[in-house]
């Protein structure tokens, strides 16, 4: 079947997150609602139509605060208040909001209790005796901080907040990513491009998709003809197992392990976010760039290593195959 992404379509967008998933993009399918269909990845037809359930992730929670730090510290702050734990840190921080919005301390807890599902429909008088004993102090210290920087306050967990500042001072004793991310030239230094969505529509056969991204950070080079595309991501494992490794097994066997590029399938994002970067940058310049790409990882565990991984034309034409065949089944959802 035909794949052709529509040059008069393609937007590229300074964006941020709260409104790249907001519902005025929900009808966009993007790498991940991608992984919702794929059966190789547990996928199905049901699950494509349903969505993302929003599910709180905890090791979401550090990457958040490091992609906001790392690229965009002039919008964000991140105080050394600390909230609860888990889902229960949520639940204290919209029952702030929904106070400030002027709720009464009843509805503020109910609503909270829902939004955050925290115990939704299930929130009893032992259980919220025990959350207000263990939020108070972080709700108290919220109540009087000032906001005096006017940047989107980020609140951190007891324990991430100390492995957010490692994996900072590791980078800023570092300056690996900075090189990547913002490259300096012989004339004149490189442009760089950090938060930015593209928007597209693609026609897959008679069938026109619309598809979104949301790149971490690209570079346009123009000295060397470059375009880059950089994607950082923090791991709980030793950064040199993110691509993958071989080890000898007991009888001195060569095997091969994946990695976490391989076992969330990085490859197919990397392939997706740099066909419709590149298609974008054509459109939009009229130049063709030679096109590299590198995911930046930096360790969530002691040492809080830092790596750059060069991916492959072989990676990268893999994961274009498997996008484009996805793609074709999202088509016959529609």
């Amino acid at each position: 079947m035909e794949i052709e992404l529509i040059p008069e379509s393609i937007r590229l967008l300074k964006m941020t997150d709260e409104i790249y998933f907001s519902e005025a993009y929900r009808n966009y399918v993007s790498n991940s609602k991608l992984s919702l269909l794929n059966p190789d990845e547990g996928g199905s037809s049901k699950k494509f139509k349903e969505g993302f359930n929003n599910e709180y992730v905890p090791a979401f929670e550090i990457g958040t605060a490091v992609h906001a730090m790392l690229l965009q510290p002039d919008l964000y702050e991140i105080p050394n208040i600390t909230k609860p734990n888990g889902k229960l840190g949520i639940f204290a921080e919209h029952v702030y909001q929904y106070r400030t919005e002027g709720l009464s301390i009843q509805d503020s807890i109910n609503k909270a209790s829902e939004s955050a599902n925290y115990y939704s429909g299930g929130l009893s008088e032992k259980r919220l005796k025990t959350a207000i004993k263990s939020s108070l102090d972080f709700y108290m210290k919220r109540k009087d901080f000032k906001n005096t920087l006017d940047k989107e306050v980020l609140f951190l967990s007891n324990s991430h907040y100390n492995t957010y500042e490692q994996c900072m001072a590791s980078m800023k004793s570092n300056n690996l990513f900075d090189k990547i991310l913002y490259p300096e030239g012989i004339v004149s230094n490189a442009e760089f491009f950090n938060e930015y969505a593209i928007l597209a529509d693609v026609k897959v056969g008679k069938k026109i998709i619309k598809v979104k991204c949301k790149i971490d950070n690209f570079t346009i080079n123009d000295e060397t003809n470059e375009l880059t595309l950089n994607d950082i991501k923090t791991s709980g494992r030793p950064a040199s197992y993110f691509m993958g490794n071989y080890i000898f097994d007991e009888a001195g066997n060569k095997i091969w392990i994946n990695g976490s590029f391989q076992k969330y399938r990085y490859y197919r994002q990397v392939a997706m976010y740099g066909w419709l970067l590149q298609n974008c940058i054509k459109t939009l310049r009229g130049t063709v760039y030679n096109f590299k790409s590198n995911i930046l990882v930096v360790e969530t565990i002691p040492n809080y290593s830092m790596r750059v991984c060069r991916i492959t034309n072989n990676a990268v034409k893999e994961g274009l195959k498997e996008f484009k065949k996805l793609l074709i089944l999202a088509a016959n959802e529609y």
